[in-house]
């Protein structure tokens, strides 16, 4: 570099755009733990974001009505985010009913914990669930979330969307939570073209020692995978001929959720 010169990171329209979505989603999803209002100050701490900045795009929140003014300081949620998250839980309400009973003739065949899970967030979250009977069992309890790159619904999700996708929607590094967790980036990416291949997915222990669970994809009336139906067991009730039985059964009832979505 000649001297007196200064080099100059010139920034396109759509990256600043992108920073700006992200910067102001940043400040939306603030509001998924328990506090209720925030003052600038406290997102400008909470964010690591200037106060100039975060008075900037506090203001364009506040003018889509996705924030709204709490006394002379703070800012909670506003009206327009409160309608769409209605209407986020009518929709996830309308899947869960159409599939409990297939949920319900699936716990009842196999004994087993049956569940629903979601993407929500970059995170796979259980939107409806079913204790199995067995003494000894496996259970994922609706609101549980997990990663998208650990975990037989997490992987049946990750593979519904494009390849080009999954970098942006993984987080690194990949978490190990057990010694069968796959965190490398290659193996992981291999397995779920894999997983979109078959059909179906299994996780054994990756996120919790000892669990086995069988995924398969579920479709909506466009045909677009929307959600994950999964069987969860102890690794000792389900060896590969169970799994290959479950795969079955989960698929079946796939279709008949499918059909009664559509």
């Amino acid at each position: 570099m000649r001297p007196g010169y200064h080099s100059v990171k010139i920034m396109s329209d759509d990256t600043a755009k992108s920073s700006v979505i992200h910067k102001a989603l940043d400040i939306l999803l603030l509001f998924q733990g328990q506090q209720e209002r925030y003052s600038v100050e406290e997102i400008s701490q909470s964010l690591d974001i200037p106060k100039s900045t975060v008075y900037r795009y506090v203001r364009i929140l506040y003018e889509k009505e996705l924030l709204e003014k709490v006394g002379s300081a703070e800012y909670g949620l506003g009206l327009v985010l409160i309608e769409l998250g209605r209407k986020a839980l009518a929709s996830n309400r309308e899947m869960r009913l159409i599939a409990l009973p297939s949920m319900k003739r699936i716990t009842e065949e196999t004994g087993e914990s049956v569940s629903l899970m979601r993407l929500y967030n970059r995170q796979v979250v259980c939107i409806e669930s079913i204790e199995g009977r067995q003494a000894l069992r496996v259970t994922i309890e609706r609101g549980r979330t997990q990663p998208l790159h650990a975990g037989a619904s997490s992987k049946i999700l990750l593979s519904a969307l494009p390849d080009d996708e999954w970098d942006e929607m993984l987080d690194f590094p990949l978490q190990r939570f057990t010694s069968t967790t796959i965190t490398d980036l290659d193996m992981l990416c291999a397995h779920i073209r894999a997983v979109r291949e078959q059909g179906y997915a299994v996780s054994d222990g990756e996120i919790d020692v000892g669990a086995r669970a069988v995924a398969v994809p579920l479709a909506d009336h466009r045909n677009e995978i929307v959600a994950a139906l999964s069987i969860e067991a102890p690794a000792s009730r389900m060896d590969a001929g169970v799994v290959t039985h479950y795969v079955d059964l989960l698929q079946h009832e796939a279709r008949v959720i499918h059909s009664e979505l559509s």
